[in-house]
Parts: structure tokens; sequence; C-alpha cells
């Protein structure tokens, strides 16, 4: 439909921060105006945070768990244009060792499953993230658990376009310079219910759906209302994560 007068085409998005949030994303932060169109991954920056602003971040705009995880390795700010709008932390997970599976061409593939096993309200949403079973497990391995890093909280306190897959590509990539350690694979989860940006922003920066977790509280945590849905597993190899900086840097 050609646009009229009376409804021109947006040219820029307004921030306006939230009245009631008292967070360090909106308290005493200015509106600011962002146009649409422009590559948002330029207008990233990642730098470090403290422990007490990102659990603060946490208790007002994550979805579902509003505490710091333990065994904590890094706190990321996300900032736009230098507004602070996300923070992101990595950490060791909760695991001792994972058993990971590859296809013919070495790409990750998901576990054993039939996705009419599931509850019916999870197989609409497992038939868009799972990867198609059709392509066999032709090897596997079991890794430890230091092996992996964990994606724990990705918390994004602004709505804006692109502005997940942004983040956590710029954040995985700064994650991953400063990181000596062995190691080897990215790992985060994601509700089950939940099929929206953060799905398409994994998928997007090379992470695979792998399986998921039933639901359950752990007996030596605190419970929370997240532990009784199931949960995504995505897992994303950390030459895969340096091969698509590389491109990104290329393609620019």
């Amino acid at each position: 439909m050609a646009e009229t007068a009376s409804h021109p085409k947006a040219e820029s998005f307004q921030h306006q921060p939230a009245a009631s949030c008292s967070c360090p994303i909106h308290e005493d932060v200015q509106p600011f105006t962002a146009p649409l169109g422009i590559r948002f991954a330029d207008h990233i920056d990642i730098a470090p945070l403290a422990r007490e602003t990102a659990a603060a971040v946490y208790e007002s705009h994550h979805s579902y768990m509003d505490s710091l995880p333990s065994v904590n390795l890094a706190h990321h700010g996300v900032y736009f244009q230098g507004a602070l709008v996300g923070a992101i932390t990595w950490r060791y997970p909760l695991i001792s060792r994972k058993r990971i599976r590859y296809g013919v061409d070495g790409q990750l593939r998901p576990e054993p499953l039939d996705v009419d096993d599931l509850p019916a309200s999870l197989r609409p949403t497992a038939r868009r993230v799972l990867p198609s079973t059709d392509e066999p497990v032709v090897d596997s391995e079991v890794i430890s658990g230091d092996s992996l890093v964990e994606g724990a909280r990705i918390c994004m306190g602004v709505r804006m376009p692109n502005l997940a897959s942004a983040a956590l590509a710029c954040s995985q990539e700064r994650f991953l310079q400063a990181d000596d350690r062995n190691t080897r694979f990215l790992l985060t989860w994601v509700r089950s219910d939940y099929d929206g940006a953060m799905v398409r922003a994994l998928q997007d920066k090379g992470w695979t759906c792998t399986g998921y977790r039933e639901p359950g509280q752990a007996s030596n945590r605190e419970d929370k209302p997240i532990r009784e849905r199931y949960k995504w597993r995505f897992l994303c190899p950390v030459d895969t994560a340096r091969e698509q900086s590389t491109l990104a840097r290329w393609s620019q």
C-alpha cells in the first residue's frame, strides 16, 4: 500500500525510560532517538559490569530468573550509543560432564528424541528450534564441564529491533577474546514456551538446539518457577563463534 501524508514511514525509534523503574538502565537516563535501519552491531558496545549493577538489571528485567547465577566468570554491560540497555553473565555450568553428538559433516546434532513424545504444547516449537532428525549421529564424545561456559543470563531491558542478536554476538566475542581457559563450547538455555527474538538470535550466531531439560527443582538451590518448565539447550562451538566474528568483520 502506498504511503500517504497522514501515515509517513517511520524513520526512527524513540526510547522512553520507564518512569516506574529505578534500575540502572532506567534511573536518571534521558530519552534518546535511534534511527531505524542502521547496523546495530556498529552501535553496540560491551564493557565489564559490576556484580551489583548486573544483579539490579536482572531483578528488574529478566523474564524468569531475577537473581545472579553462581560461579560467575564475567558480567557484561550492553550499551547502545553509550546508554546501558542490558546485561549478560557468563559462568561455568552446573554440570560435571556433557555428551556432545556430531553429524556427517561434524555439525552438532540433537540428542535422540521423538518430538511426538513431548507434551503437546511443546511440539510446534520443538519442530521449529530442533535441527532435522533425518540426519544420523555418526560420532559423539563426553567433555568435562570446565570445557563449557554458559551464558547464564542474557537480559535486554529495552525493546529495540535486533538488540538481542547484536548484543549476544558482541558479548560472546568479548568473552572469548579474554578467555584463556580450555573452552570448547558455549551453552545457554531458553524457556521452552519462548519462541521469540532470542531463539532467532542464537540460530543466527551459530548456536544449535541440541535438546531440552525436563522440569524439576534442584535440591541444593532455591526453588524457582522456571524450574517447573521445560527448557531448550543451545550449544555453540567456540571455533564457530570465532569464525563468525571474523566473517562479520570482513562483511562490513
